[in-house]
């Protein structure tokens, strides 16, 4: 009786280990032109499936520029229109950033004032 006490403890134990790597939130990113056709992007240990506009992921990070812009660089450029899970959204100057937009606005004042 003493093994099958000690088995089941290594189960209890084991699966309050494993129980919070499922309880990762889903995102969801919201493309701003849909993808031809199903596409996986793999960025910061997080696997997107993308089918028209809408990538999917059970991510283990918080929607924040960082992670945004490293799947637009794995992506090869697509352009976000929303990141986030649903409760946890970047704001729109937050999905911006992530496209690049304020930097090159930013780069394109400076250089017409030179």
């Amino acid at each position: 009786m003493s093994a099958l006490r000690s088995i089941v403890a290594a189960a209890v134990l084991s699966a309050t280990f494993v129980a919070p790597a499922f309880a990762r939130d889903i995102y969801t990113i919201r493309l701003a032109t849909p993808v031809a056709e199903a596409t996986r992007v793999i960025a910061l240990n997080t696997i997107w499936d993308c089918n028209g506009d809408t990538c999917v992921a059970r991510a283990d990070h918080g929607a924040n520029v960082r992670s945004c812009r490293q799947f637009v660089r794995e992506s090869n450029g697509l352009r976000i229109a929303s990141y986030g899970s649903d409760s946890d959204q970047l704001s729109g100057d937050e999905v911006a950033r992530c496209n690049g937009e304020t930097l090159q606005a930013a780069t394109s004042s400076q250089s017409s004032n030179d």
